[in-house]
């Protein structure tokens, strides 16, 4: 069966000044999929998010959301949509109780107090349904943003870069939220710099840097467009003579070293193991950290612009 398109951007242009923040971004979200724009810090994606939620006027472009044009309908689109921005600013003083009532009332929906209770609950937050937003952690006032951006119940939610900052561990039980949300059938459509949170929160994911749209795939389809490519990595000192020959190896297609760490990709990872421990052995160097992974979607990032995302 054809899945619904929810959301259509098509030739998005927009520019700050002279920048050019998006150049032409086209992309489709399908209903009840969790979509992720992935790229470094200033590619594209917050303005992408600002022009389709109405923060900001594209220079030219297309946007539809459920039938509707997003820049001649943008009230009615706006109350469509569930909004995370990257900093949510919360009313300091007020209880998680309370916000949640506040935020639902933008939209004159008029929520009982057991109601929001309940509803806090979902994302683990009924222990602090009394706390003020200024005596919560930065994990606890995330997923109160969350709760605030879906409290009028919307069925498509934009989260703008939702666990920048967070730990390990409270990036995690964020993402549980997210999924939480995801089955109660929900659109979602998330920015994000984070690798693994693209391809466990996902269905499928957008590639963006300076402004493009480099690609747009499953994660899986993503990552198996470099072929059984793994990474090779280790901390050895080497010299220009012994790279030349790590890049003469059979299944080796591009070698990086930067300050002692060397990057290897290969399709023979072993052998290219063994080889690099007997060119090591022969100079007198000792081989540190050797880690050897299958392709992610860092890899995607780097073979389609030649740096890391994070570069």
């Amino acid at each position: 069966m054809e899945s619904k398109t929810v959301i259509s951007i098509q030739n998005l242009h927009a520019s700050y000044g002279s920048l050019k923040a998006v150049d032409g971004v086209s992309f489709d979200i399908y209903e009840g999929e969790c979509f992720g724009l992935l790229g470094p810090n200033g590619a594209g994606k917050s303005t992408t998010l600002s022009c389709l939620e109405g923060l900001k006027k594209p220079d030219s472009c297309t946007i539809t959301v459920e039938g509707l044009d997003a820049l001649k309908d943008g009230a009615k689109v706006k109350r469509m949509l569930g909004v995370q921005l990257q900093d949510t600013t919360l009313f300091p003083d007020l209880t998680a109780v309370e916000l949640v009532e506040l935020y639902a009332s933008f939209y004159n929906v008029f929520l009982e107090r057991k109601q929001i209770t309940s509803y806090l609950e979902r994302f683990d937050l009924q222990e602090k349904a009394r706390s003020r937003a200024k005596q919560l952690s930065g994990g606890q006032r995330q997923r109160l943003a969350l709760a605030l951006a879906v409290a009028h119940d919307p069925r498509i939610v934009v989260l703008d870069e939702p666990t920048t900052g967070l730990d390990p561990q409270a990036r995690r039980g964020l993402w549980d939220s997210i999924r939480h949300m995801r089955s109660e059938g929900r659109t979602i459509i998330l920015t994000t710099h984070y690798m693994e949170e693209a391809e466990v929160l996902c269905q499928r994911i957008g590639i963006i840097d300076h402004g493009k749209l480099l690609a747009l795939d499953t994660p899986h389809a993503l990552t198996s467009k470099l072929g059984e490519a793994a990474t090779l990595s280790a901390d050895v000192e080497l010299d220009p003579e012994h790279l030349e020959k790590i890049k003469a190896m059979e299944g080796v297609s591009s070698v990086n070293y930067t300050d002692g760490q060397l990057e290897v990709q290969t399709t023979q990872s072993q052998q290219t193991l063994a080889d690099l421990q007997l060119i090591a052995v022969g100079a007198g160097r000792s081989i540190r950290n050797v880690n050897i992974r299958q392709p992610n979607l860092e890899d995607v990032f780097l073979s389609m612009t030649g740096r890391k995302i994070r570069d």
